[in-house]
């Protein structure tokens, strides 16, 4: 017996998960698996990449997950992966934004809302007034600045929320999906009328704050583990031209002209990506992947000698208001968040440019890059010296933008995909854009596509595989 054929289009989080949640499932049935693991680029990992250099661990894309998704957390445990998990320290807590040229903490509670500098008094009452604010707009896809302003006022949509916004997701508040981008904010609008008390309900029911994770050796422990659990079933450095479908399989056309069939293709890569590969096959989902935005990113990564940084790193680093006019969106302090990632009197930096406030940033070269991070990092943080350490990456399509509308186009490729049996579409494109929602998205895919191939008759699951299954 051969098994199926299953070939997955890109070696990122999303399609490494998918492809060695299938393995599991196979082994653990003990039935055959015919898996193919197929991407462009020269290594697997996508933007997951974790680098020793010069003293330095350097993260080129994501550097850690939160503890709340416990997909992310049964991977790591069915890879034997937990004893090398590393907790962020306890000053992670501590965020800053820029603003007006000088870092402000960003309030953490109550009581530090009113001492903090982030907003003025009247922006604070403001805030302090959201359980009186209006209800939401009936049949409006509310952007997520028009939602924060009408909870918690102008002031702390521009100055926090905003600003959070570009951080997290490199995109523009103003063009967002809040049900789409954030649906826990709907979700907690809708159940308790009210963010504050959704909080208070939160905290009386003992949800306490997330922890951030990572590893010994970086977040690439987690994407190496998975290739090497699939072996040779990866291959790198040849891109996929195009799927096609006859006679009842897919034929699946690389780049250099050979081919293969299966009998289900998983395309876990971005969406724009996925147009490319089905036009042949479905030019309106084509059009619907093709219509989904993103925004890029560079990062550029610093290593100095603590001594030539001035100001204290004691907090999880700090991100930029729209007002500064800056290309950086933020900077994370890297060896303050975790052990290992620089030598004993350095400290390590990651500058991060560009996103929806500004695109053309990608079109410089790498060392104007690294000239634009320093100059731009240098009068926040006295900085006085070059750093010993640069390295520069640049993400064209680093994350995906949820803007009002997604919903329906989400939708709609999710109907169009339907009509193709053993096509199947999954990644950060569609369902959240966070490396845990890569991770829940790759593995709830396998979990389907089992089902789909032997049937729902599992083995007996590990406690922590129940746990996630009812989740």
């Amino acid at each position: 017996m051969t098994g199926p054929r299953v070939t997955v289009v890109g070696a990122g989080i999303t399609g490494l998960t998918v492809a060695v949640t299938l393995q599991q499932d196979a082994r653990r049935r003990g039935t055959p698996l015919q898996l193919r693991v197929v991407d462009g680029a020269a290594r697997a990992g996508g933007h997951v990449q974790s680098t020793r250099v010069g003293g330095f661990l350097v993260e080129a894309g994501p550097n850690g997950f939160l503890n709340r998704e416990p997909h992310t957390l049964a991977l790591v445990e069915s890879l034997g992966l937990a004893p090398r998990l590393v907790e962020a320290r306890p000053e992670a807590r501590r965020r800053y934004i820029l603003r007006g040229g000088r870092l402000c903490q960003v309030p953490s509670g109550p009581g530090s809302l009113l001492t903090s500098p982030a907003l003025s008094w009247r922006g604070k009452l403001r805030l302090l007034a959201e359980p009186f604010a209006a209800a939401p707009p009936a049949g409006v896809d509310e952007t997520v600045h028009a939602f924060a302003t009408r909870r918690i006022g102008a002031e702390a949509a521009d100055m926090l929320v905003d600003t959070a916004v570009s951080g997290i997701s490199a995109g523009d508040s103003h063009a967002l999906s809040v049900h789409a981008q954030f649906p826990l904010m709907t979700d907690m609008e809708r159940d308790h009328g009210s963010l504050i008390r959704a909080l208070f309900a939160r905290r009386g029911a003992g949800t306490g704050p997330s922890k951030l994770l990572s590893f010994d050796d970086g977040l690439g422990t987690l994407t190496t583990a998975l290739t090497a659990s699939l072996g040779t079933a990866v291959e790198t450095g040849v891109a996929v031209r195009d799927v096609a479908r006859a006679n009842g399989e897919w034929r699946v056309t690389l780049h250099d002209g050979r081919s293969h069939e299966a009998d289900h293709v998983v395309l876990a890569l971005p969406a724009r990506a996925a147009a490319g590969l089905v036009r042949p096959v479905d030019a309106a989902l084509a059009a619907d992947l093709g219509a989904v935005p993103y925004s890029g990113l560079a990062v550029v990564a610093l290593g100095y000698a603590t001594a030539d940084v001035a100001r204290p790193l004691d907090g999880y680093g700090y991100l930029v208001t729209r007002p500064e006019g800056l290309a950086t969106l933020g900077v994370v302090w890297e060896s303050s968040l975790f052990p290992g990632r620089a030598a004993a009197g350095t400290s390590l930096l990651r500058v991060f440019l560009g996103g929806a406030r500004q695109p053309r940033v990608l079109d410089a070269a790498d060392d104007a890059l690294a000239a634009l991070a320093q100059a731009e990092l240098a009068p926040v943080l006295g900085v006085t010296a070059a750093p010993r350490h640069v390295s520069v990456f640049r993400w064209p399509d680093a994350i995906a933008q949820y803007t009002v509308g997604h919903d329906g186009r989400r939708a709609a490729i999710r109907d169009r995909v339907e009509t193709h049996p053993g096509l199947t579409v999954c990644g950060t494109s569609y369902d959240g854009v966070s490396f845990n929602h890569a991770v829940k998205s790759g593995r709830q895919t396998a979990h389907v596509l089992a089902d789909t191939l032997w049937g729902r008759g599992r083995t007996p699951l590990a406690a922590h595989e129940h746990a996630v299954e009812s989740a």
